[in-house]
């Protein structure tokens, strides 16, 4: 037989029950007692959530805060919304009046004087394409267009070599050359494609919003792009599961904790189209002009900036399994592969990513 008491019942009868104690032993277990009641109170009313939509995905950010109005609730709220739209307005290529999309249809040799947030993702996004043998290349786009992943179409013929070769002409991130403000291409025809680091920026600066209304224990999530700081509404860190890819099964792989950090996991089953029996991932490989066509099924990475770890993330994923392990081990970039090996689906660490494995 249960019996329920109201939290208020509840200490008084357990005040009862220990009032006969000795004074020490009252004073520790009464304490403790008290102690695990705030606690549980805390915890109950210190977890906040936002959430809405940005970039083709869901977003959603959760923290702990001892007090809260509703007004500075929809503050944050919208002090988020603004910085995502400000985002979307310079890098989304959806969108025929923005920055990105006004500088794809700039002829050759024009400087083009660019936002401080667009120089900012712009190079990393070469700094990035350096330590990763070109495989991470924004500019990409006329490819990635002409296999039918852009927003100008879908994906459902296999174009000719011809027309492969023909679009690698406008490809290359030595067209792009960035001083001062400005940003100038060297050819007609190229096109930048942010969207392999565009959205991991866009968790960045939710996680500046959340630093300058004084929160420093929250987790910021972008269509599975993670931002993470401080303590859980338990007072535990953060733990994130790296699920399996769903066109396996479902589950998880690792549980890892990763600390104060971005995670990204980058997969080529997120989007892609069958022909003829082949399987055509979203992910173009720069070097060849074609999709991804290797085992890897999956690529996380932990780093400092969500923008970082969501562009390497996507680079990795065109990498073999073992330039990957090389680059990772290299830079002590923390990196988990899967790769599907013969339908089993094998993990694979680099070095400094075995230390966040949950044991």
């Amino acid at each position: 037989m249960t019996v329920s008491y109201s939290n208020k019942t509840k200490v008084i009868i357990y005040i009862k029950l220990v009032m006969n104690m000795n004074s020490s032993t009252f004073k520790t277990i009464f304490g403790l007692f008290l102690y695990s009641i705030l606690i549980t109170q805390v915890n109950a009313q210190e977890m906040r959530t936002v959430h809405g939509k940005t970039m083709g995905n869901k977003y959603k950010v959760s923290w702990t805060a001892e007090k809260i109005t509703p007004a500075h609730m929809a503050n944050i709220r919208a002090q988020i919304e603004t910085r995502l739209e400000s985002v979307n307005q310079s890098m989304s290529t959806w969108r025929e009046d923005s920055a990105i999309s006004q500088i794809n249809q700039t002829p050759k040799n024009t400087p083009i004087t660019i936002s401080r947030d667009m120089k900012y993702v712009m190079t990393e996004a070469l700094r990035i394409a350096e330590l990763t043998n070109h495989t991470l290349d924004v500019t990409v786009a006329p490819l990635v267009n002409l296999w039918g992943f852009g927003p100008d179409g879908k994906a459902t013929e296999v174009p000719t070599q011809k027309a492969i070769d023909n679009a690698k002409q406008y490809v290359g991130i030595q067209h792009i050359k960035i001083e001062n403000n400005q940003l100038t291409k060297t050819i007609d025809g190229l096109e930048i494609d942010l969207s392999s680091i565009a959205k991991g920026f866009g968790v960045d600066v939710i996680a500046d919003v959340m630093e300058l209304n004084g929160i420093h224990n929250y987790l910021v999530d972008i269509g599975g792009e993670l931002r993470i700081k401080g303590l859980n509404a338990e007072q535990q860190a953060w733990k994130v599961g790296i699920d399996k890819p769903f066109a396996y099964s479902t589950g998880q792989m690792e549980i890892i904790n990763p600390g104060n950090a971005a995670v990204a996991t980058s997969g080529d089953y997120r989007k892609y189209f069958e022909k003829n029996g082949h399987h055509f991932s979203h992910l173009i490989d720069p070097r060849s002009g074609r999709p991804v066509a290797h085992t890897v099924v999956s690529a996380t990475v932990i780093e400092k900036y969500s923008m970082t770890a969501d562009a390497l993330a996507t680079a990795f994923m065109v990498l073999s399994v073992e330039e990957s392990l090389a680059i990772a081990n290299e830079h002590q970039i923390p990196i988990m592969i899967i790769e599907d090996k013969f339908g089993k689906l094998i993990t694979h660490h680099s070095e400094s990513f075995k230390k966040y494995i949950k044991e």
